[in-house]
């Protein structure tokens, strides 16, 4: 592979061992081409703003904000970001995923799964581990537009994008870049997973009907007892 092909990965941290750890994976693989790492903030905000890498792996203890990746994504929006710690949150997972970041990467985790998390994230795909994804399963819902849940509602009972278009009323384009964006927001790899979050969150129409009367007919029940 030409070194122009390699994905180029540059990481944020302050922690050398794990900067000679990254560049014993990635370094002797002709895919990726390790450019290093940053300490601070002004340098990696420099150092993306010049070389523009594939993806920057981000030590989530030097900016536990995540503030850097507004920035981030004004200076380099097609570079991946994806955050490192020992472990994960479901509200760090949340935050991240609404700031742009496309990878959650364990620091406990094989070498095998870091490439594997490079190469997909760097390739515009979504990558976390199969437990954090479970955890985002089990925690409150992401909020979702009314065009959102309708569209994840028909993809639960099974209908194809073209029948999805049609049922909704748009284009089979805008169903793809719909999908696109609810595989962001809800952290899905794929429609499996994401009929798998909709049929664990939202509720049926009867569901809401039943919660709704019954909502209603305590109302009732205060009101009259008010009365009395």
């Amino acid at each position: 592979m030409p070194a122009s092909a390699r994905l180029t990965v540059l990481l944020f941290s302050d922690e050398p061992v794990q900067q000679l750890g990254l560049q014993a994976v990635l370094g002797d693989r002709p895919e990726f081409t390790f450019l290093g790492f940053r300490a601070t903030h002004s340098e990696v905000t420099a150092a993306v703003a010049q070389l523009h890498p594939h993806a920057v792996i981000f030590s989530v203890t030097l900016d536990p904000e995540l503030s850097l990746l507004h920035e981030f994504r004004r200076i380099a929006p097609a570079t991946a970001v994806i955050l490192t710690a020992r472990e994960f949150t479901p509200e760090m997972a949340h935050r991240g995923m609404e700031l742009g970041v496309r990878g959650f990467l364990s620091s406990t985790v094989s070498p095998d799964v870091i490439r594997e998390c490079v190469l997909l994230c760097a390739g515009g795909q979504l990558w976390m581990e199969r437990g954090l994804y479970n955890s985002l399963l089990d925690s409150r819902p992401v909020p979702l537009s009314r065009r959102q849940s309708e569209l994840l509602g028909l993809l639960i009972q099974g209908l194809k994008n073209r029948e999805i278009a049609i049922s909704m009323g748009i284009s089979e384009g805008t169903v793809k870049a719909y999908l696109t964006k609810l595989f962001e927001k809800v952290g899905a790899r794929d429609r499996f997973e994401l009929a798998l979050y909709g049929l664990k969150h939202i509720r049926t129409a009867p569901e809401a009907e039943l919660e709704r009367d019954s909502r209603i007919r305590a109302q009732k029940r205060a009101a009259l007892g008010s009365v009395a």
